[in-house]
């Protein structure tokens, strides 16, 4: 047979650790980075260093280890264990170590500020080296399941129908208890009055604790509650992935290198209402007076966009077309016009919507124009209401329509967005594998959060130096030769 045979199995074999890496890996940066750390600053937890008792692992070759994991998609501490036995990157990495993986979880959940601290130390490493340009960036949030058993989410709704099913259950043995006194059996009827009688038992314990954790959605002031995962919530992953038990991570990337700049993990479905929090975060880390942030429609929200504005965050975020109750688009409300120096409206058939709150500082003025709209020939496709269509303008109205124009005249920039940040979370799902989630809690989640983001930057940034530049580079976090 012409077949390429393997080396014989029984072959005693030399070989040196450092001909398993190539010069070039990217296992030589994580070993160097690392290197470089002062991980006591950062929070590590470390050994007492006294002569006495088993010795402990050192920190840096477990982080190590956990930074190639997520590096390469492997995060369970179980997969890690095993990869330390068998994969000679790791062997060569953390020099033939062969932790445990309970050391290994531990190490993870045990040093959860830690891991933050290291996110952020980077963030700002890049910051000096140059790779984060400053100026613009693009907001947006992506969906993580958790760590959380479905079978043990109790909503209200759910809790009221759990009850209703047991009471009926209740109700059926009860009714089996009536018909056994009429049995002649007598051994029969006592032999299943015990058994009815313990399945009511059981069944009234289970209505006391659904009770109890009615009791607890009142007083946390929640419409649901998980009993493996306290933080996490119902959020709806996407129009075709349906909705599950998660948590909602806010990214900031920023533009120039498509580096993550900063997160805030959620439990809320909706991105509204993050745009002004998540902008000023990365505005704060760059240390910058002013910047611009591109977000979807999923953050227009006016009270950010007067927040943004009075805090020199430039913000383009698309206006959402809201419809009425005929919906032709002709007659959507983003087709009246506002005209700030008469406060009115002009509606599509240029008729003019005036001013009907009395109030100067009401928090939403309504405009209409009754004749105009019974003698519209199109009022049909306006409105179904009587006295003719009404326009809802909001105290806050004025800062929409600045980032509605600003983001019109501006196609060309916000069209940046996607380019930006969606192929970053695109690499963490699909590349590395962080589709979901192994801790749980917002504190331990935003620990594990924080790798993955590191590791993203990590290999962002060697894409854009390369190896053997970005190795030139990492004498250490304080002291950095050349700026990129």
């Amino acid at each position: 047979m012409n077949y390429i045979l393997g080396k014989d199995r029984s072959q005693v074999r030399l070989e040196c650790l450092e001909d398993c890496v190539e010069e070039n890996s990217e296992v030589r940066v994580i070993d160097k980075i690392i290197d470089t750390l002062n991980i006591e600053d950062l929070g590590f937890k470390i050994g007492n260093n006294e002569v006495v008792g088993r010795p402990m692992f050192d920190p840096k070759d477990i982080l190590k280890l956990f930074i190639y994991g997520y590096f390469n998609g492997i995060r369970s501490s179980r997969k890690l264990a095993k990869q330390a036995r068998i994969n000679k990157e790791i062997i060569w990495l953390i020099n033939g170590l062969e932790p445990r993986y309970r050391v290994i979880a531990d190490f993870r959940k045990d040093n959860i500020d830690a891991l933050t601290k290291l996110f952020e130390s980077f963030v700002d490493y890049c910051i000096k080296l140059g790779l984060y340009g400053k100026e613009l960036v693009a907001v947006d949030g992506t969906k993580l399941e958790a760590s959380a058993s479905k079978r043990k989410h109790y909503s209200k709704n759910k809790l009221a129908k759990m009850k209703d099913l047991v009471q009926i259950k209740i109700n059926e043995y009860m009714h089996d208890l009536e018909m056994n006194d009429f049995s002649d059996d007598e051994e029969d009827v006592k032999l299943k009055k015990e058994e009815i009688k313990n399945a009511i038992k059981e069944l009234e314990n289970k209505v006391t604790e659904y009770a109890d954790f009615e009791k607890r959605l009142e007083e946390s002031q929640t419409n649901e509650i998980n009993l493996t995962d306290p933080d996490a919530k119902t959020v709806k992953f996407g129009a075709n992935q349906g909705i599950d038990i998660g948590y909602n991570v806010q990214a900031v990337v920023d533009s120039k290198n498509k580096l993550i700049a900063t997160f805030e993990v959620t439990n809320n479905s909706a991105d509204q209402g993050q745009l002004y929090n998540m902008s000023d975060k990365a505005k704060k880390t760059f240390d910058v007076e002013n910047i611009e942030c591109l977000a979807d429609k999923g953050y227009f929200d006016p009270s950010d966009f007067k927040k943004c504005e009075e805090n020199q965050i430039v913000c383009y975020v698309p206006k959402p077309t809201f419809g009425n109750s005929i919906g032709d688009p002709v007659y959507f409300n983003d087709k009246f016009k506002y005209n700030a120096q008469d406060n009115t409206y002009i509606c599509p058939q240029k008729q003019v919507l005036l001013c009907i709150t009395k109030k100067a500082d009401a928090v939403e003025k309504r405009y209409t124009n009754k004749k105009a709209c019974s003698n519209c020939i199109n009022k049909d496709k306006c409105t179904t209401a009587k006295n003719g269509r009404v326009i809802r303008r909001r105290a806050n109205e004025d800062y929409v329509d600045i980032v509605n124009n600003r983001t019109k005249e501006n196609k060309e920039k916000y069209k940046q967005r996607q380019l930006i940040i969606e192929h970053v979370f695109g690499t963490l799902k699909r590349s590395m594998n962080f589709t979901y989630l192994l801790l749980r809690g917002f504190e331990k989640v935003t620990g594990e959060i924080s790798i993955a983001f590191f590791c993203y930057n990590l290999k962002r940034v060697i894409n854009i130096l390369g190896i053997k530049k970005f190795l030139g580079y990492l004498v250490d976090y304080k002291n950095i030769k050349v700026a990129a």
